[in-house]
């Protein structure tokens, strides 16, 4: 006799042997474990305490001077908490927007792909070509025409395709014949199959593509300042026109700060949804 593994997403109906559930046990808090999260801890007191160190000390007449990092124009000029958080709210549209609209379109061309295989080589293609077109060119040419945001969230939007359409189908074609097998065979319509089955399975690769496409984006976003858009890249463009390092120097790790944050928030997002990857771990 079979069973379905409850292990599974609802509906996957991978077959295996009789066995009873296994019990949801929590990882031991190992001394490797207390190390890492000391480390962690112990460095963000460090960065804290020198932080409030520099700000205590800073000389608007001796900070001036400094080629490198004005601390004061970061600390204590009153007009740069201000400029940062409109920098970056414009990074964050200029990422969530044309990555959201890039997955909705990604979708509904790979499902097309998935239904008709024979329309997977000219999607692709016609991705590819977009993704080839460089993208201060793409930018001008499209600012030309509408406004410099319409403009950003074309081009960054069509940037996302390849990299997603690739790995959604992917990931629905990595789906073993033999789990899609097994739920025809409990009945389940083609529609269900995807949604129930297919789909949470693919996940993880679907996912790796949506992180190389939002951090990629989150990238390309400062190239818009061309188009006196770029978030915190407006920051850099502005830095190296004016020759101020400290403009440079804080949207340079803005950015890469931004990148991160998206790469672990999705990371754990792939955690969250496919939680039978970690059971079957254990």
């Amino acid at each position: 006799m079979t069973d379905v593994d409850v292990y599974g997403p609802v509906g996957a109906a991978t077959i295996t042997g009789p066995e009873a559930p296994r019990v949801r046990r929590r990882k031991p808090w190992t001394a490797r474990r207390a190390l890492t999260w000391g480390v962690v801890v112990l460095a963000i007191v460090v960065v804290v305490v020198w932080a409030r160190a520099k700000i205590d000390g800073l000389s608007e007449d001796t900070q001036a001077a400094n080629p490198v990092m004005r601390w004061e124009w970061l600390f204590l000029r009153d007009s740069t908490p201000g400029e940062l958080r409109e920098a970056l709210i414009e990074h964050l549209k200029l990422t969530i927007i044309p990555v959201g609209l890039g997955l909705v379109i990604a979708s509904l061309l790979s499902a097309l792909a998935i239904r008709f295989r024979w329309t997977f080589t000219p999607i692709t293609a016609i991705a590819g070509f977009l993704y080839t077109i460089p993208s201060i060119a793409l930018f001008g040419a499209l600012g030309s025409r509408y406004t410099y945001f319409t403009a950003a969230v074309v081009a960054l939007t069509s940037y996302t395709l390849l990299i997603l359409i690739r790995n959604i189908v992917a990931g629905i074609d990595a789906v073993p014949a033999s789990v899609t097998d097994a739920a025809d065979g409990l009945g389940l319509s083609r529609r269900r199959r995807l949604v129930s089955v297919e789909l949470p399975l693919a996940l993880p690769v679907i996912i790796a593509g949506l992180r190389v496409a939002t951090v990629t984006t989150i990238g390309l976003v400062a190239i818009t300042g061309v188009i006196q858009l770029g978030g915190f890249g407006a920051l850099v463009l502005d830095g190296y026109q004016n020759e101020f390092y400290t403009r440079i120097a804080v949207g340079s790790v803005a950015s890469i700060a931004l990148a991160v944050a998206f790469d672990l928030g999705l990371n754990r997002l792939e955690i969250v949804l496919t939680p039978w990857l970690r059971r079957r771990a254990r």
